[in-house]
């Protein structure tokens, strides 16, 4: 009996043993001019960094700042393809291919029975030595799944800003089929 008294003692002496609770604190005093003019400089380089707007992809620079990225482009692209919108698939190029059968990327164009369509794209790689480079090459993996199986492809997608300058455009391609 006497054993478990010495238990129950130290949890009394914790419960006992709780911080007062802290009053509210005072609201600070409004700021003086001179003090909103000092509190608007930073102090150091990275709060310099922190208020400025988000910094601009140099390799995506030759667009403005809220144009969607190549990749979302050729996402986009590979759903017409998907959907046999050939108006929507044309107009990702910058020249359409007249012929289906010989564009650059015409392998996945005559795929018959189409499925699922799905395009991994990596990091662009500048083509040019412009400064912001105007040409960049989108490595892909492709997969499709048709009736026949299922298909893979590896290669780049080229892009270039519009005539506008407001997205991004299929310059050319180059797909080759691999294996699992």
């Amino acid at each position: 009996m006497r054993h478990r008294l010495w238990l129950i003692a130290p949890l009394l002496l914790l419960g006992c043993s709780r911080p007062a609770p802290q009053p509210a604190p005072e609201p600070a005093p409004a700021p003086t001019a001179a003090a909103t003019t000092a509190a608007a400089r930073p102090s150091t380089a990275t709060e310099a960094a922190a208020l400025q707007p988000a910094a601009i992809d140099p390799l995506f620079a030759a667009l403005a700042s809220d144009a969607e990225p190549p990749s979302v482009m050729l996402n986009r692209y590979v759903r017409a393809l998907l959907e046999h919108d050939r108006r929507s698939s044309d107009a990702a190029w910058a020249i359409a291919p007249v012929d289906p059968r010989r564009a650059d990327d015409a392998a996945l164009r005559q795929l018959q029975d189409l499925r699922t369509l799905r395009l991994d794209s990596e990091t662009p790689i500048a083509r040019d030595d412009q400064q912001p480079p105007r040409l960049l090459e989108v490595p892909v993996r492709i997969r499709a799944v048709t009736a026949n199986g299922v298909f893979r492809f590896g290669g780049w997608y080229r892009v270039q800003p519009s005539s506008d300058g407001r997205s991004w455009q299929i310059q050319s391609a180059q797909l080759r089929p691999t294996l699992d």
